[in-house]
């Protein structure tokens, strides 16, 4: 993928409107998003023009959840897949639907087992931590990548997000701000994310000497939880910015003021946090890329079968905002 800065050059736009426009977030106009896409589609036409060309043929199957938390981060994720195999590469990208287990009269049933209707690789979005589907498509031989997963089982590709790093910072944020009954609210361990900024946060409330103080579930049910304690946390790390939200209409209805009373932090960084009353500190995730990534990582496999495995790690960033203050 062309780097920032040349997309910054072709566009003739700042490198911090690159990346907002790549994000899809809200302070970039329509007509400015429009030149920053241009440049990427021209610059990663000529790049492709200069070396060997991926199958143009080559039939991709989306395999998502029958919904998501986050609209927006289906969106994006979405975007930053078709941007790769469908712009760039000439493929076909196709969707469907997964609720586990996968049932013989399910329409993915047909697309893994049917030799017809095959695809040459799947992308795998949001599955659970132990989801069969994984072996499945793994005994049919088929090129897969798990999508915004941090890990995976031996021969899957994956292309996410460092989910430890970042409810690290979020914690160490919280720290330096004077606050010590940190705690850790929303997930379910089904999904290896939660497991994973469950982990961050473990590390490092036990790095200062911290209590871990958990409470899991969905975000009204662990926020109420959390306020029936003797001694209530005065901060929040929540698994995602949905489960905050959540958790945030819970608060107020306890006649809780955010940050003067407690303070919250989210994770995703979606617009909802940010146009929220009052704006959520979310860490940020750059789904754009991830979803790219995922995409050019499935072609790869189908181009080079020697290659057994690819695990690219994208870095998050803590976006500071009004939900946090300094603890007296």
């Amino acid at each position: 993928m062309p780097s920032v800065s040349e997309i910054a050059r072709k566009a003739k736009v700042s490198k911090s409107t690159v990346s907002l426009a790549l994000n899809d977030k809200p302070h970039v106009s329509p007509h400015m998003k429009e030149r920053v896409m241009k440049a990427l589609t021209e610059l990663s036409a000529r790049e492709n023009e200069n070396r060997e060309a991926p199958r143009q043929d080559a039939t991709i199957l989306l395999l998502h959840p029958m919904s998501m938390e986050s609209r927006q981060v289906f969106s994006e994720l979405l975007q930053g897949i078709r941007t790769a195999v469908v712009e760039e590469a000439g493929g076909q990208l196709i969707l469907a639907s997964h609720d586990p287990p996968l049932k013989p009269e399910h329409v993915a049933s047909a697309l893994l087992y049917d030799p017809a209707l095959k695809p040459d690789g799947v992308i795998v979005m949001a599955a659970f931590a132990e989801d069969p589907i994984i072996f499945t498509i793994r005994d049919e031989q088929l090129p897969c990548v798990l999508l915004a997963r941090q890990q995976s089982p031996a021969g899957i590709s994956c292309v996410g997000m460092d989910n430890t790093a970042g409810a690290r910072s979020a914690v160490e944020h919280l720290y330096t701000l004077g606050h010590r009954r940190i705690a850790f609210a929303g997930g379910d361990k089904a999904f290896d994310y939660t497991g994973l900024r469950l982990l961050g946060y473990r590390e490092c409330m036990e790095a200062h000497n911290l209590e871990p103080i958990v409470f899991l579930g969905k975000g009204e049910a662990a926020t109420r939880a959390l306020l029936d304690q003797v001694e209530r946390p005065t901060a929040v790390l929540y698994v995602n910015d949905e489960h905050a939200l959540a958790g945030l209409r819970v608060l107020r209805e306890a006649g809780l003021t955010v940050p003067a009373d407690i303070s919250i932090i989210g994770f995703d960084d979606t617009d909802e946090a940010a146009s929220a009353d009052p704006p959520l500190t979310s860490v940020r995730v750059p789904r754009f890329r991830i979803g790219f990534l995922a995409g050019r990582s499935v072609l790869d496999h189908i181009r080079y079968p020697e290659i057994v495995h690819q695990s690219i790690l994208m870095n998050t960033r803590l976006i500071v905002r009004d939900s946090v203050g300094k603890y007296s």
